[in-house]
């Protein structure tokens, strides 16, 4: 047992957060071979061949150790977004990345405040460092409301964050509505942005690196794991001002980037309009068609800009039930409870023939669920 009062009592109000499950796991217990997962927003295809080359000539590399400072793939992010290589920061993904910005910026009675159902890691960044979360009901569309997240605002607050597209809703902020809302805040509060969807929003949808460009002191977060297919080797960025840029650089673990994710991420973003632009359109269309067959359905889900579409199921109850049914066939999405959303059901964007297999199984569960 450890000693009474040796972990921090702020930890007594965060709660772990809870991943997708493992399809193999589902497949071992349910004795299913073919287990479709939509569950943890990847994206359906592969590194893309170059990120795969690369890989593959870095194996002879891996007794080394990765370069802590990531030159190239900072290079590579510089030329690609046009800001200066020494305000970007890059991390073992986006979560790593948020628990950083956390440490460096808040203290027991400050608070972050943010959009609420939305992406738990920011709210549990918060109460790890004995700061207060205030959570901010969404726009009906799915989309911070920032004039609410503006009001919500106090002498106390030093973070202000806006997911979009917002996960697990998928509605994304109007471009001209940030740029006024960053305006506006008061000098005291530093905004983040996380715009781990960027890659899958539609043509004229905001940038939020571009406004780093200005006066406003403004950290933006940025993922391989979707777009890229980089998920399982977990690397993400952030573009921020140099102050933060330093104070990070003082608590961030030296070598928490590996090789592998360094030498596969420069190649994506070296190949990135080859990349990004089919993928995106792809994603698009099928994102569409799975909303038009819940819409078919009786379903109604939110507008999304991301990889992935939400829906509510009517009750925590029926929400649950959905999964455990879902599961029992094979097929794992994700319901919403630890983002706040209890009654939400959150879908991935797959390949067709997943999604057709996702919405001809809710047609059989969904007339087994409670009223």
């Amino acid at each position: 047992m450890l000693p009474e009062g040796l972990v921090r009592p702020a930890l007594d109000h965060v709660d772990p957060y809870q991943p997708g499950r493992p399809a193999g796991d589902l497949a071992r217990e349910i004795g299913i071979a073919d287990i479709v997962k939509l569950a943890s927003n990847e994206g359906p295809l592969p590194p893309a061949d170059a990120a795969q080359e690369a890989m593959a000539a870095a194996l002879a590399d891996l007794r080394v150790y990765p370069d802590p400072g990531a030159w190239d793939l900072r290079g590579a992010l510089a030329a690609h977004l046009d800001v200066p290589a020494g305000r970007i920061v890059v991390g073992n993904g986006v979560d790593s990345l948020i628990k950083l910005v956390c440490i460096a910026v808040l203290d027991p009675g400050d608070s972050l405040v943010m959009g609420w159902p939305s992406f738990p890691s920011w709210r549990q960044g918060a109460l790890t460092m004995g700061a207060t979360p205030v959570l901010v009901p969404l726009a009906g569309d799915g989309a911070y409301d920032l004039a609410a997240l503006q009001a919500a605002i106090t002498d106390t607050t030093k973070l202000v964050v806006v997911v979009s597209p917002n996960n697990p809703t998928g509605g994304a902020v109007e471009p001209d509505a940030l740029t006024a809302f960053l305006d506006d805040l008061p000098d005291h509060v530093l905004p983040v942005v996380d715009e781990a969807y960027f890659e899958f929003m539609d043509d004229g949808a905001h940038d939020a690196v571009a406004l780093t460009r200005g006066r406003r002191p403004l950290v933006v977060t940025r993922t391989f794991s979707k777009i890229y297919g980089l998920a399982g080797l977990r690397v993400g960025y952030m573009v921020a001002p140099p102050g933060l840029v330093e104070a990070v650089g003082r608590i961030r673990n030296v070598f928490d980037v590996n090789h592998m994710a360094l030498v596969a991420a420069t190649a994506s973003v070296r190949d990135s309009d080859a990349i990004v632009s089919g993928r995106a359109a792809a994603n698009r269309a099928e994102r569409e068609r799975l909303a038009e067959g819940l819409r078919s359905r009786g379903h109604m889900p939110l507008p999304s800009q991301g990889n992935f579409v939400f829906f509510d199921a009517g009750s925590p109850e029926r929400a649950a039930r959905l999964n455990e049914l879902l599961l029992e066939r094979g097929m794992i999405i994700r319901p919403t409870g630890g983002f706040g959303a209890p009654s939400g059901i959150r879908v991935t964007v797959g390949h067709p023939h997943e999604n057709d297999r996702f919405l001809a199984l809710l047609d059989e569960v969904v007339p087994l669920l409670p009223a």
